[in-house]
């Protein structure tokens, strides 16, 4: 009697794909607004490698993953597969393990063996993802890229033999707000880099030369995907810049407003106007840059909102919203109880990890998990005490809660950003004087 064949990482189970989608659900759900671009440049005759700028932890996966129907790959950190049952668990969402050089030298050599079975998941017509900067960090920047995805593209290459290309995709994830629940989600794929026909021009080249060379050039097509702020002293008072003039630049550049893409495209003309102005004219807009970063001290601490700040008729808003929340607060409190449970998980968790990058991918999971089993046993309640069309009535109402919790506290904390912006007369003229200046 034969052994029994290891199962693949890449092979298909239907376990996995119906958690796929209900995961994917509830990632939607986790923005209130998402827009993906060039869908059209995944092309099908090759193995893709997908490479996204990595700054918000598990979320910057999930964004990926949602592309399209598609099964993927991932690679994460080594250090979290050490305990057999996380091992397990990591295996059956399709995650392999790395070693960092930070994990220590010696453990680079296990690498070889995953890289070997990335190779292999490529050559099986199965997506790779690999976040190449290596770890996360919630800016509007790129870290420097490590050379696995290199490592892993010029293997792959050599294993599939000419059979079919393989591509680096370059994908630019942007967050409106890297730390608030269901704020919106910018996508952008770029044009693939066909590793094959690189290695193909130019064989005079080693490996060592060909990985910088496709390093560098990824770093440029990401930097072209994002809002890329240089680091330097001035980011804080450049993003700040950024977000308030851009309702003013989106009308300058003829863009449509409320569309992510042309906010990034203005935020992007933004920080190419301050770069140029601190070249030509480094005293004056370093001074100028530094009275933004105060402004943006007082603004946080007044805990006003940038949306305020941004809204050109905040005095209509607080008149519509306030109605709004008066007549829906019946609905905010059942709903709020219903949510307690998960809210209160993920609020405990959140204070138990630090970075608070992780905190949107913490709430994601506990509404995920949570808020399953808190509805299901709310339908079964239900069910049990009422007539079938009022209970069928009261599920369906209240299906949706998490979405009411958030949509509701998010017009209560902006309605009273508002007021308090219209009462800081000091902060509306300096923000006039900021953004007619950059204008």
């Amino acid at each position: 009697m034969g052994t029994k064949r290891k199962k693949r990482i890449y092979e298909r189970n239907i376990y996995y794909t119906v958690l796929k989608y209900y995961a994917g659900l509830f990632f939607r759900l986790s923005y209130g607004k998402r827009e993906y671009y060039g869908i059209k440049n995944l092309t099908s005759d090759g193995a893709l490698i997908f490479a996204p700028n990595h700054t918000n932890a598990l979320m910057d996966g999930l964004a990926v993953l949602d592309l399209d129907t598609r099964p993927k790959v991932f690679l994460a950190r080594a250090d979290i597969f050490k305990k057999p049952l996380l091992a397990k668990i990591f295996f059956f969402l399709r995650i392999m393990p790395i070693n960092r050089i930070r994990d220590g030298r010696n453990t680079l050599k296990n690498n070889d063996e995953t890289i070997k079975r990335s190779a292999e998941v490529l050559c099986n017509n199965v997506p790779f993802v690999i976040l190449p900067e290596g770890a996360h960090r919630p800016m509007h920047s790129l870290l420097p890229l490590g050379k696995g995805i290199f490592r892993i593209a010029l293997l792959a290459n050599k294993e599939i033999a000419g059979e079919k290309p393989v591509y680096i995709v370059p994908i630019g994830i942007e967050y409106g707000n890297f730390f608030r629940y269901r704020s919106s989600l910018l996508l952008q794929i770029g044009h693939p880099l066909n590793v094959t026909a690189y290695v193909q021009a130019n064989p005079e080249k080693d490996e060592p030369a060909i990985m910088n060379d496709l390093k560098e050039k990824l770093q440029e097509d990401l930097k072209e995907l994002i809002l890329y702020i240089p680091e330097d002293a001035h980011y804080d008072a450049t993003l700040e810049l950024c977000n308030m003039s851009c309702h003013d630049r989106i009308e300058q550049l003829s863009l449509r407003h409320r569309v992510l893409k042309n906010r990034l495209t203005a935020n992007r003309y933004t920080v190419k106007l301050i770069q140029n102005r601190l070249e030509a004219d480094p005293e004056n807009t370093v001074k100028i840059l530094d009275e933004i970063a105060v402004f943006a001290e007082k603004r946080k601490r007044k805990r006003i909102s940038m949306a305020s700040v941004v809204n050109p008729n905040p005095g209509i808003t607080i008149l519509y919203r306030s109605l709004l929340l008066l007549l829906l607060f019946p609905c905010f409190v059942v709903s709020s109880i219903l949510y307690a449970p998960t809210l209160l998980a993920s609020y405990l968790l959140c204070l138990l990890i630090e970075d608070p990058t992780f905190h949107n991918s913490v709430r994601y999971v506990a509404t995920l998990l949570l808020w399953t089993i808190t509805y299901v046993a709310f339908t079964i309640t239900v069910f049990s005490l009422f007539e079938w069309e009022f209970a069928l009535a009261l599920s369906l109402v209240f299906l949706p809660s998490p979405l009411t919790f958030y949509q509701y506290f998010k017009w209560f904390r902006t309605t009273r950003s508002d007021i308090i912006w219209i009462l800081a007369k000091d902060l509306r003229n300096a923000k006039k004087r900021f953004v007619e200046w950059i204008l």
